[in-house]
């Protein structure tokens, strides 16, 4: 990965990831700042929403993300990963929610 362009984080946010873009691309990354996953840079693909909810009355979500760095060799196909960086696009639908940037249609 060449040197990334910029990279900013939010107050919510600031822990846990940073927005990553690198010159040459025209979409923005997310990279992993926490301890457990430290600088990996992914980026998420499509996202879907169940049409019902589970038995545990929970809508279930499913997405796709690309690895685009992965220094220290972290297992990015555990649940737990994938655990993770959902909870992370759960926190940036919710702040697009609240901003108005996003709506859910039904």
């Amino acid at each position: 990965m060449k040197q990334q362009r910029k990279s900013s984080s939010t107050e919510q946010n600031k822990k846990h990831y940073l927005f990553v873009q690198r010159d040459t691309d025209d979409y923005t990354c997310i990279k992993l700042v926490d301890d457990k996953y430290l600088d990996v840079v992914y980026k998420y693909g499509n996202v879907a929403f169940a049409k019902n909810e589970n038995t545990e009355g929970k809508l279930p979500m499913k997405f796709d993300y690309d690895i685009i760095r992965n220094p220290n060799n972290v297992d990015t196909e555990s649940q737990d990963f994938i655990n993770h960086i959902g909870d992370i696009l759960v926190e940036l639908l919710e702040k697009q929610l609240q901003d108005g940037k996003i709506t859910f249609k039904q």
